[in-house]
């Protein structure tokens, strides 16, 4: 009895979750700046939603930092205030007065933010673009990094950034999830040759772009492959508040 004891306190005080396998809510959305198909703003929508949705960590795409066009707001620090959670921002170049870049919302504290640049080889503003990585502080005893990318649209840069993506993220000692617009259909090679290191938590290649009526898939979340546990839930959420559909995975972690 008294070694029974001792063990359950001994569970309770490592985080008694962690010790069975903790699972995350990740999601991954492209809010494109705040705004609908049609250039609506529908950011404070958009912001309920997450809030609602569940989600404990939650990357964003296409994100306005004081920007002319989205009226000067700072889209992170509003969405934080609608959800209540932490948040984080990097930019990949400077835009209309403020930045255009990467964000990412956590229920938990973000520690040491990264913009780890990824090469753009052709049509770009600047040759390199942002991906956010941030450590995840869930536990006392226990932190995930959260990396997020928007991928190019030419394939060449596409190729490019996924191998700078796994150069970064393989070595990585603490549990690793990467997620994104990638601009890629899961055929293509770069998709590919994340799948050599990292598992994809859709196994059904659900649609995701152009919304709400998608018809085809470019955005992921990924794990990597020696960290996952199991996906318990993924799904796409259908609505209109962006041009693209976010995307929810459970992830229980080894």
């Amino acid at each position: 009895m008294l070694r029974l004891k001792f063990l359950l306190i001994l569970l309770y005080s490592c985080g008694l979750q962690w010790c069975i396998g903790q699972t995350v809510k990740v999601m991954s959305y492209n809010i494109h700046h705040g705004a609908d198909r049609e250039e609506t703003d529908r950011l404070h929508e958009m912001g309920s939603f997450i809030k609602n949705s569940g989600a404990d960590i939650i990357a964003l795409q296409e994100v306005d930092s004081v920007c002319t066009r989205t009226k000067g707001v700072d889209q992170m620090k509003i969405l934080a205030a609608i959800t209540g959670m932490h948040y984080a921002f990097v930019r990949h170049y400077a835009y209309q007065g403020g930045a255009y870049g990467m964000g990412i919302l956590s229920r938990y504290p973000i520690l040491n933010i990264r913009n780890k640049r990824l090469t753009l080889l052709k049509g770009t503003k600047s040759s390199s673009t942002a991906m956010i990585v941030a450590d995840i502080v869930i536990s006392k005893s226990k932190k995930v990094i959260m990396a997020s990318a928007h991928f190019a649209l030419d394939d060449s840069s596409r190729w490019v950034q996924a191998q700078e993506v796994v150069d970064y993220l393989r070595q990585e000692k603490m549990p690793v999830i990467f997620v994104g617009d990638l601009n890629a259909k899961p055929e293509a090679p770069e998709i590919n040759y994340l799948k050599k290191y990292f598992v994809d938590t859709d196994t059904g290649n659900v649609f995701t772009f152009p919304a709400p009526r998608a018809e085809r898939k470019i955005d992921y979340i990924f794990v990597k492959k020696s960290n996952l546990k199991r996906v318990k839930n993924y799904r796409v959420f259908i609505n209109d508040l962006s041009d693209h559909l976010p995307v929810m995975a459970d992830i229980s972690l080894k």
